[in-house]
């Protein structure tokens, strides 16, 4: 058996703050984990009612994967009675992680009973659901604490937990507070004692990241144990955890080990969490993220368009492209880069062509002081692009807007000139502002381009571009859909307006591209 990547996105993930997983959400991210390739998805603790249900309807679901029911050890005297341990064998999941208390001081302070009980408990819950035919995980609690403070007791702990028939055993810093070579060290001396005793269980390890070092600390475990732990995107209580999305691909491109993970398919599902946590994406998250292979100096820039790579890995794996940057930083280089992708083949030596690049860097120099955000963007790449080689047309033009709204309506009202006449247009929703004049838009320009009716809103995202107090500027970025999906951005310190522009934006960039 090769090394076991256990995901608990669905437990761990949902102790982030401000994250809750709806039943519908819990099911869908497990469907995308299964695809990825995850072996164990722990879909949650049962003893939730919202949780349980989750896992009856996963039963009937066809995931390959193994699914894995979360709890502790024993919450009252016997097992028997115990509504956590119960809740698991209801859930009807065949596989089980349990966590029991390693460190003393949690022992004594937090269950408040003798550590000649807490073995007892840890023996008794695993045998319980050992005899009830599921295959037991012990999560060791605070084991790299415990074991810091009375290695004798915390050893005692996981023996009692193999004797009982666990199947694996995952040693957890609970706390984040190790340091890779403190993981090392007790890593060795436990495993040194798993075989002496001739324990027949598998050793793995779960981490947090409060110093940091989740990934460090996941990575020199790899000699010792054969199993690891960890979420998506690294989410979970307090800072989080090991993030699966980091570190699978290492394994598998710097580690070269043979994982059987969908590696084109990661991109999507770490999307999905993000958007499912209402958590906006780490900018600089390895292999994945937005800016993972994009390039914005120019020196980068140059040598990418020559075909020498700045890139660690190839793009691809993940289904993802180089990504040149359009910025004021990148010079010339990144101007005719950017032009390529969409279709012109620029000549610096031609001076009328090194005149319109100019006035797109000096465009570009002033859009950044403003606080606009552009140049990752393609659709907003190719605007500034057909503005000054191509033949990008105005379909239209706002001439006066009006937005109100309350907790139950947005009425917006809109002038827009189309082909040179003015068209009114009011629309009232049950909704927010941002879907009102999305409405009224698309309502008005319908009647003269009727595609605009394919265009989707997905979703949109509101940030602080300049701070200055209440007259802070504001950068909305909204996502649409169609065949492909593409974004817009609008700017200013009204957050409707800069909302408005990018839907501006965004109708006349889909009118572009799909000319009747």
């Amino acid at each position: 058996m090769g090394l076991e990547i256990y995901d608990c996105t669905l437990r761990e993930g949902e102790q982030a703050g401000g994250v809750v997983f709806s039943i519908e959400n819990r099911l869908e991210i497990a469907k995308k984990l299964d695809e990825f390739g995850i072996e164990f998805i722990e879909l949650g603790w049962p003893i939730h009612p919202e949780v349980l249900e989750a896992f009856l309807s996963a039963e009937k679901s066809g995931l390959k994967a193994k699914i894995v029911a979360f709890g502790s050890t024993s919450l009252t005297n016997s097992p028997e009675d115990d509504k956590n341990l119960n809740s698991i064998i209801e859930s009807r999941a065949k596989y089980a992680c349990i966590f029991g208390k390693t460190w003393l001081e949690h022992v004594k302070m937090q269950l408040k009973i003798s550590k000649e009980e807490n073995l007892n408990k840890i023996y008794s819950s695993v045998k319980f659901l050992k005899e009830h035919g599921i295959d037991v995980f012990y999560d060791a609690e605070h084991y790299f604490d415990g074991f810091k403070s009375n290695p004798e007791y915390a050893l005692k702990t996981i023996e009692k937990a193999a004797e009982a028939g666990a199947s694996r055993i995952i040693l957890c810093d609970t706390n984040g507070g190790c340091l890779s070579e403190e993981i090392k060290d007790i890593l060795i001396k436990t495993k040194k004692f798993i075989e002496e005793k001739n324990l027949i269980v598998r050793l793995g390890i779960h981490v947090h990241n409060d110093s940091g070092l989740a990934f460090a600390n996941s990575l020199e475990a790899l000699n010792y144990v054969e199993h690891v732990q960890g979420t998506i995107n690294g989410l979970g209580e307090r800072v989080g955890n090991l993030d699966l999305c980091e570190f699978i691909p290492l394994l598998m491109l710097k580690k070269n080990l043979k994982l059987n993970f969908k590696l084109e398919k990661l991109k999507a599902l770490s999307d999905f969490v993000y958007r499912c946590a209402d958590l906006p994406q780490k900018i600089n998250q390895a292999f994945i993220s937005e800016r993972a292979f994009s390039h914005k100096g120019g020196v980068h820039i140059d040598a990418t368009m020559k075909g020498a790579s700045y890139n660690h890995v190839t793009p691809s794996i993940f289904g993802l492209d180089t990504h040149l940057i359009l910025t004021s930083l990148g010079g010339a280089a990144c101007v005719v880069s950017a032009a390529n992708k969409f279709g012109f083949n620029l000549d610096k030596k031609n001076p009328e062509t090194m005149k319109k690049i100019m006035q797109i860097l000096d465009y570009l120099r002033e859009s950044e002081k403003e606080g606009y955000d552009l140049g990752n963007i393609d659709a907003e790449q190719q605007m500034i692009i057909e503005k000054y080689f191509g033949n990008f047309y105005n379909y239209f033009e706002v001439e006066k807007w009006k937005v109100t709204t309350d907790r139950e309506k947005s009425m917006c009202e809109l002038k827009l000139k189309i082909e040179g006449k003015s068209v009114d247009c009011f629309e009232e929703i049950s909704g927010g502002p941002i879907n009102a004049i999305y409405n009224s838009m698309k309502k008005a320009l319908s009647k003269v381009y009727p595609q605009v009716n394919n265009l989707k809103l997905e979703d949109y995202m509101v940030r602080i571009a300049r701070p200055d107090g209440a007259q802070s500027k504001v950068r909305t970025r909204i996502n649409f859909s169609d065949a492909a999906s593409f974004s817009t951005v609008g700017l200013s310190r009204n957050i409707l307006e800069s909302g408005l522009e990018a839907l501006k934006k965004a109708f006349n960039y889909y009118l572009n591209i799909n000319k009747a």
